[in-house]
């Protein structure tokens, strides 16, 4: 900051040294009577002359230099999908200077956007977008109407679903990859990256993932979320099915893995019926056990209740309405032997009283 120095005069001046649009050297004066309102003056001004530079910059511009700001400490799948994003995203706004940008403009392009994507990729181009001003436009307050969000029509496979596959899978190194995501809840990414060293004793440690970067090249990373850290202890006779290939627990790459379910899954007759899905099994079956939420959500690396709640309502909501079926059918026939009881108890006593 630059400081200020007193006058014969008694006042204290601050001087600041420029270049103007032109590329002409430039000074300027702050005085005030004490010297920390100079100070003050002086380091307001650069703070507003900083802010309109930036803002001087288009919102390509802004957008390529958010990403390359980050993409040190972003995980890789995040910096691919935000460059990915970065080519197709709002191209009515991409040649915008920031200056120029106005709530209504970003409102219609938003519009534009929402007529040919799903709600959820619109919502993810806000956020990017978002970012962007936060760092570049900061005095900007969006308050976008966005689409509403649709909830997933998720798949819960059933118990013979499990079976099924399992069974199907037998001898392969896919076996491995659904036991850890139907009985661990571990996703396709974590099971990719696990090594030998992970799965001990019949506890797998999750503690990375395997994903693509911006050159579409398998890296491994740490957990998108602190809680994706975590250790699963599995059933003794399903970690038995876990013996190592080459140095790591399940020697498939992620998109092998995805690509061999779908074989798997046509000629076991479950078309439909997505790799992830198997993470739905297992919330559904714990949550019908009666497990905490608390536990399932620490099994599964949820970061929240919330978000494990947001995502899996309707799973947890189909399988308590299995759970309630069956449990009404038992109580059903069990009210049908009691009322045979009652009927014949009835007969015995209007028998009784015709004697």
């Amino acid at each position: 900051m630059a400081k200020a120095h007193k006058l014969p005069s008694g006042a204290w001046r601050v001087r600041i040294a420029g270049v103007d649009a032109s590329g002409n050297s430039v000074r300027r004066s702050f005085t005030a009577d004490d010297r920390r309102e100079a100070e003050f003056l002086a380091a307001e001004f650069a703070a507003k002359k900083s802010t309109r530079a930036a803002t001087k910059i288009t919102l390509g511009v802004a957008t390529d230099r958010y990403i390359a700001s980050k993409s040190s400490v972003l995980s890789p799948a995040t910096v691919r999908e935000y460059e990915s994003m970065r080519r197709r995203m709002l191209p009515s706004l991409m040649e915008v200077l920031l200056d120029d940008l106005t709530r209504e403009k970003i409102q219609v392009a938003i519009n534009i956007e929402a007529a040919g994507r799903s709600p959820k990729s619109v919502r993810n181009i806000h956020g990017l977008l978002s970012a962007v001003l936060g760092m570049f436009r900061p005095d900007m307050r969006l308050n976008t109407t966005l689409p509403q969000r649709i909830e997933p029509n998720l798949y819960v496979p059933s118990d013979a679903d499990i079976v099924k596959l399992i069974a199907s899978a037998h001898g392969s190194e896919l076996l491995k990859a659904i036991l850890l995501a139907a009985f661990g809840s571990l996703r396709r990414s974590e099971i990719a990256a696990l090594t030998e060293e992970d799965a001990k004793d019949g506890f797998v440690r999750v503690s990375k993932a395997m994903v693509q970067n911006k050159d579409r090249h398998w890296v491994i990373k740490q957990p998108k979320a602190k809680a994706s850290a975590r250790v699963v202890e599995m059933d003794e006779n399903i970690a038995r099915q876990l013996i190592p290939s080459n140095g790591r627990i399940v020697d498939l790459m992620p998109d092998a893995i995805t690509r061999r379910f779908g074989k798997l899954v046509k000629q076991a007759g479950l078309e439909g019926l997505r790799f992830h899905d198997l993470r739905h099994y297992q919330v559904s079956i714990l949550h019908a056990l009666g497990v905490p939420d608390a536990y399932i959500m620490e099994r599964g690396g949820w970061a929240s209740e919330h978000t494990m709640k947001r995502v899996y309502r309707a799973t947890m909501e189909a399988k308590a309405k299995e759970v309630a079926r069956i449990g009404n059918e038992h109580f059903a026939a069990l009210m049908s032997v009691a009322q045979r009881e009652m009927d014949t108890k009835t007969d015995t006593i209007a028998e009784k009283s015709l004697k």
